[in-house]
C-alpha cells in the first residue's frame, strides 16, 4: 500500500506540472497570436494610408497640376486616341494664342496642328498614331505647331500614355518646350553648308548629292532624266567698264530659277558653271528647255544697256546604269562642242 501511495502521489505530481507547463505555453502562445495580430493591424493600417494618399494624387496627376507653377513656361496639353484635345493649361493657351474653350474637345488638327495643306495634317496625324501604337519608341519627339496667328513654332514633347481599364492607350500627355530658335539656327547652318551663298541655289556637293539621289529614284521607276550645263562664257560691257559681279550673276540665275519646274534642281559647279537636273524629262525636252532659257537670257540683256552676258549649255540624258559623274562628262562634253561650234560660226561671220 506504501508503495501504491508513493505511484499515485508521483503521478498528481506530473500531472499538476504538465498543467501548468500546458497553461503557460498556452499563454505564451496567445501572446504571440496577439502580437502578430497587432502586427497585421499595424501593416494594413499602413497600407490603407498609403492607398488613401496614392488615390489622393490620382487626381492632381490626372490633370498634370504637379507641372505648373506661376513661373512655368512649359506648353501642357492632353490628346485622346480620337485626336481630341482634352486638357490644356495656362501657358499653353498664352502660347498658342487659343483660348480653353477654342481647345478643349476640338479636334488638335483644327487647332494646333492645323496645317496648310493635307500632306502637313496627314504627317501629323502619323506622328500621333506612332506615339499611341509604340510609346516607347516616341517618348520624347519634335514638330512643327501653329499659333492661332499663323506663325509657325517647333515644340519639343515629353509624352507619355494613358491608359484605360482595358489597357487599352487613352490619351497622350505631352509636356513641350518652344525650341523655335534653335530650329531656325539648325535651318541657317544648314543652308550655309548646302547652298551657293552668292545664288542661294544649290552648292557643287548639294547638287551632286541631290542628282545622285534622282538618279536612282529614275532607274528604280525606269523613268527619263536629263541634265544640263550651263555656262556663262562670254561677258561685255556696252556703255560701261562694270565688272562681271555677283549681283549679275544673281540676277541671271534669278532667270533660270523662274524657268524651271518645281521638280527641277539647279545648283553651283563651280565659279561660272551651273548645272539644272531635270526629272522626268527626256532628251528632246531638254534642249528645247536649254534654247528657251538661252533665249530668256539674250532677251535680259536687250533691256539692260550696261552689260551683254551670253551662256553656253549642254545637255545630256540618263541612260541604263548611269552614274551622276557620267552624266556630268557627257554634258560637259556637249558644252565643249556647242562651244566650238559657236566660236566657228562667229569666225565665219567675221570672215564674211
Amino acid at each position: 500500500m506504501p508503495e501504491n501511495a508513493d505511484y499515485l502521489s508521483l503521478l498528481h505530481t506530473i500531472f499538476f506540472t504538465t498543467t501548468i507547463l500546458f497553461m503557460i505555453l498556452s499563454f505564451a502562445l496567445v501572446r504571440r497570436i496577439a502580437r502578430l495580430r497587432a502586427k497585421i493591424d499595424y501593416f494594413r493600417t499602413q497600407i490603407n494610408e498609403q492607398t488613401k494618399a496614392l488615390s489622393k494624387k490620382e487626381n492632381p496627376l490626372k490633370y498634370l497640376k504637379p507641372y505648373e507653377s506661376e513661373s512655368s513656361k512649359s506648353i501642357i496639353v492632353s490628346v485622346d486616341s480620337h485626336h481630341k484635345m482634352t486638357y490644356v493649361n495656362d501657358y499653353a493657351e498664352e502660347f498658342f494664342g487659343f483660348t480653353r474653350a477654342e481647345m478643349i474637345g476640338k479636334n488638335v488638327f483644327q487647332t494646333i496642328y492645323a496645317g496648310e495643306n493635307e500632306s502637313d495634317t496627314s504627317e501629323h496625324k502619323n506622328i500621333i498614331d506612332q506615339i499611341l501604337t509604340y510609346p516607347r519608341m516616341y517618348l520624347e519627339n519634335e514638330s512643327e505647331a501653329t499659333k492661332k496667328s499663323g506663325e509657325k513654332v517647333w515644340i519639343s514633347w515629353t509624352n507619355r500614355i494613358i491608359y484605360d481599364e482595358d489597357n487599352k492607350p487613352k490619351e497622350i500627355r505631352s509636356v513641350g518646350f518652344d525650341i523655335t530658335k534653335r530650329k531656325q539656327l539648325e535651318q541657317q547652318l544648314c543652308s550655309l553648308s548646302s547652298y551657293d551663298s552668292v545664288t542661294q541655289v544649290y552648292n557643287r556637293e548639294s547638287f551632286l548629292q541631290a542628282g545622285i539621289k534622282e538618279l536612282k529614284r529614275a532607274e528604280r521607276y525606269n523613268r527619263q532624266m536629263s541634265l544640263i550645263i550651263m555656262r556663262f562664257d562670254f561677258f561685255h560691257t556696252v556703255q560701261s567698264d562694270q565688272e562681271f559681279s555677283d549681283e549679275i550673276l544673281k540676277d541671271t540665275i534669278d532667270i533660270c530659277e523662274k524657268s524651271i519646274r518645281e521638280s527641277d534642281i539647279i545648283g553651283r559647279l563651280n565659279d561660272i558653271e551651273f548645272g539644272i537636273i531635270l526629272p522626268e524629262t527626256p532628251i528632246e525636252n531638254a534642249l528645247f528647255f536649254a534654247e528657251q532659257l538661252k533665249r530668256k537670257i539674250q532677251e535680259r540683256n536687250l533691256n539692260n544697256k550696261d552689260f551683254f552676258i551670253n551662256a553656253s549649255f549642254g545637255v545630256a540624258e540618263k541612260t541604263k546604269n548611269a552614274t551622276i559623274d557620267t552624266l556630268l562628262t557627257k554634258a560637259f562634253t556637249a558644252l565643249k562642242a556647242n562651244e566650238k561650234s559657236s566660236a566657228q560660226q562667229k569666225r565665219k561671220g567675221v570672215r564674211k
